[in-house]
């Protein structure tokens, strides 16, 4: 039993460095995009929407392997027992950690309309000359398919706040 939530614990943490690592991340790749967007240096983008996209791309990549790694990790656990199971996902049931899922969804919402949108100007070129115009409708697909997803999600989190 001790043995078990010692695991549950390691796991746990396993899943907050993830997160933690994640948020530490997209926040460097941040400060240095805004301090070059106000150098106007750099070797790909001179700012604007193409090296944020870039930019974003790249951080919910890291974000949506950070969390399968967790994931493979805490489901690895059942083969030690349905207790460890239950007390290594027992974090994912708090209400405080609903926003970080609901950050997951957007990541991988975003990830999957930009990607489509990197596509699209592979197989047609042309279409890269309207790049601004398609990263713009893609910031609005992605906000229509993650809006619902994040209410329904943010509404459950805080019916079960100590907030509400």
């Amino acid at each position: 039993m001790i043995a078990s939530m010692i695991a549950a614990r390691l796991i746990e943490g396993l899943v907050f460095v993830l997160t933690i690592g994640t948020a530490v991340f997209a926040v460097y790749l941040g400060v240095w995009l805004f301090r070059l967007r106000s150098t106007q240096k750099g070797p790909a983008y001179k700012g604007g929407i193409g090296q944020w996209t870039w930019a974003l791309h790249r951080v919910t990549g890291v974000a949506i392997i950070a969390f399968l790694f967790g994931h493979i990790v805490d489901t690895f656990a059942v083969g030690f027992g349905p207790e460890l199971y239950d007390e290594t996902i027992s974090l994912y049931q708090q209400w405080w950690f609903k926003p970080f899922e609901v950050g997951l969804i957007a990541a991988v919402v975003f990830h999957a309309f930009n990607g489509m949108r990197i596509i699209i100007f592979d197989f047609w070129p042309r279409m890269a000359l309207k790049q601004k115009q398609f990263a713009y409708a893609q910031f609005i697909l992605s906000f229509l398919a993650f809006a619902p997803a994040a209410f329904f999600m943010l509404r459950s989190a805080y019916e079960g706040s100590p907030f509400s």
